[in-house]
């Protein structure tokens, strides 16, 4: 099967336009399938993938508790099959990759910075502030459960052991996380970006 480009009439090879692809034709027109927009797997518990220029805006999602699959050397076409295949939101801030690819349920970020580029995906999804926070790693996106102060004995420092009797470890990749001064910090951030909405 061949798609016809509009304007001169050139056929292009059906298997090119994979995934919502589109190309511009060397007479300038742009040649694609009809647009369809692909349904998300559950609305109310948003899942996301990030471009290799997001990896700090992931993490901040992961700390939300959104599932958020990050790669830093993705190209374009799996990142778009991975969205569409997982029914996740594609968050990018490369313009062409919206022109090239026809696709719904994406977010192009403008800011370079990472509280700003969340706050523009919480307006963009009117996404509401979260019940829990730290429930996936930030690094592998794993889902964290608690584990016994016995259990973490030797991967954390004797001083955070003592004083600390909450521990929750990722279900991925092992690593182990614990509330400080830190997370302090990060609620406060989170709840200034949701109050300023």
């Amino acid at each position: 099967m061949a798609i016809r480009c509009p304007g001169c009439g050139r056929e292009y090879d059906v298997t090119l336009f994979q995934f919502g692809r589109t190309l511009r034709c060397t007479c300038g027109q742009l040649v694609g399938l009809e647009h369809r927009v692909h349904p998300l797997v559950d609305p109310a518990s948003p899942r996301f993938i990030a471009d290799a220029m997001l990896g700090r805006l992931a993490r901040w999602l992961r700390t939300l508790g959104h599932d958020t699959a990050y790669d830093d050397a993705i190209a374009d076409e799996v990142l778009v099959r991975r969205a569409l295949e997982e029914g996740r939101h594609l968050l990018t801030r490369d313009r062409r990759l919206f022109d090239e690819w026809r696709i719904g349920g994406g977010v192009l970020i403008d800011s370079d910075r990472p509280l700003d580029q969340l706050r523009e995906v919480v307006r963009a999804l009117h996404l509401p502030p979260p019940g829990r926070l730290f429930t996936r790693c930030r690094v592998c996106n794993g889902v964290l459960h608690t584990v016994d102060t016995e259990e973490v004995a030797g991967r954390v420092p004797p001083r955070v052991r003592e004083r600390t009797r909450d521990f929750a470890a990722c279900a991925t990749c092992g690593r182990i996380y614990w509330e400080g001064s830190h997370t302090d910090r990060m609620r406060a951030v989170l709840a200034g970006l949701f109050v300023r909405l």
